[in-house]
């Protein structure tokens, strides 16, 4: 049987809970916005391993990050090899 404090306890909880959702994607849209340096990209994608939404959002970013560079090594490219090296010790295990 649940009571009036248990109901306000898990009120609680869902309103943190959703406070702090909307400071992340808050944070996520300012980092859009303001971009995100290669090396941050490149140690995100590896720690976002099994996280095929946030390594998608990031190879988009690579991908704008590139067409700005013209020149130079391609960002794509070096997420691509981490992905091959993954592959490799994945198998390995």
């Amino acid at each position: 049987m649940l009571f009036n404090a248990d109901f306000a306890t898990f009120s609680a909880d869902i309103r943190d809970l959703r406070k702090r959702i909307l400071v992340a994607d808050i944070g996520l849209a300012r980092e859009e916005a303001d971009g995100i340096e290669p090396s941050e990209i490149v140690t995100r994608y590896i720690a976002a391993r099994g996280d095929s939404g946030t390594r998608h959002w990031l190879r988009g970013l690579a991908k704008e990050h590139d067409a700005a560079q013209r020149f130079g090594p391609r960002l794509i490219d070096e997420l691509n090899e981490l992905d091959a090296l993954s592959g490799r010790f994945d198998q390995a295990a």
